[in-house]
């Protein structure tokens, strides 16, 4: 198997400008998102999408709900903490290589630095992360400005691809529509006859 995922986490208005090194900021997971695909045909085998409760901020910034959807009462109805919720993605993954638009494996490392109590750990190794965007821009161009929610649409507006089209209501920072974008240029490249992945 194959796992896409994605992640969404705490900002603020021009966090992203500054690399999060405005006082207090700290890029908290908030969501995970990921499906579980089979390596031959693409067919999802099953999907996964976790709400995370912040320790550092627990109160998400408007700019984060605005940006995502996930407001204050969702992260305190359905989230739980970080490391509960990095078990149950561990499991899902199952060891398989876990593919992300961008690095997002390093902002798993800053989580479990930030938000894991000292003396506990997870409870299975971590898999095996790569970052396809490097592999996706490089036989893509029409990809390279392009969030990875955006991914799908934006390649059909841009050279007519052919990708099946996020809705226009539908978030584009929502880690699990994410991943389903992500998906689709995946099955694009696999059409073109590239590798999916290339680790370096």
């Amino acid at each position: 198997m194959l796992v896409i995922y994605d992640l969404e986490f705490t900002t603020w208005d021009g966090a992203q400008s500054r690399g999060w090194t405005g006082p207090g900021e700290f890029r908290e997971i908030v969501q995970i998102g990921a499906l579980r695909v089979v390596p031959d045909t693409l067919v999802v085998d099953a999907e996964f999408e976790i709400l995370v409760k912040p320790s550092r901020n627990p109160d998400v910034s408007d700019f984060f709900a605005a940006l995502t959807g996930i407001d204050r009462s969702a992260v305190e109805q359905r989230g739980t903490d970080f490391l509960t919720a990095l078990n149950a993605f561990l499991d899902f993954c199952d060891g398989s290589y876990a593919l992300s638009y961008g690095n997002d494996m390093v902002v798993i490392g800053e989580n479990i630095v930030l938000q894991i109590p000292e003396g506990r750990a997870p409870a299975r190794p971590l898999p095996p992360f790569v970052n396809i965007r490097p592999h996706l821009n490089a036989i893509l161009p029409a990809t390279a400005q392009l969030a990875a929610g955006s991914l799908s649409r934006g390649l059909t507006e841009a050279a007519g691809l052919g990708l099946t089209e996020a809705g226009e209501a539908e978030p584009i920072h929502d880690a699990l529509l994410d991943c389903r974008s992500i998906l689709e240029a995946l099955r694009y490249l696999r059409k073109l006859g590239h590798p999916l992945f290339c680790l370096q």
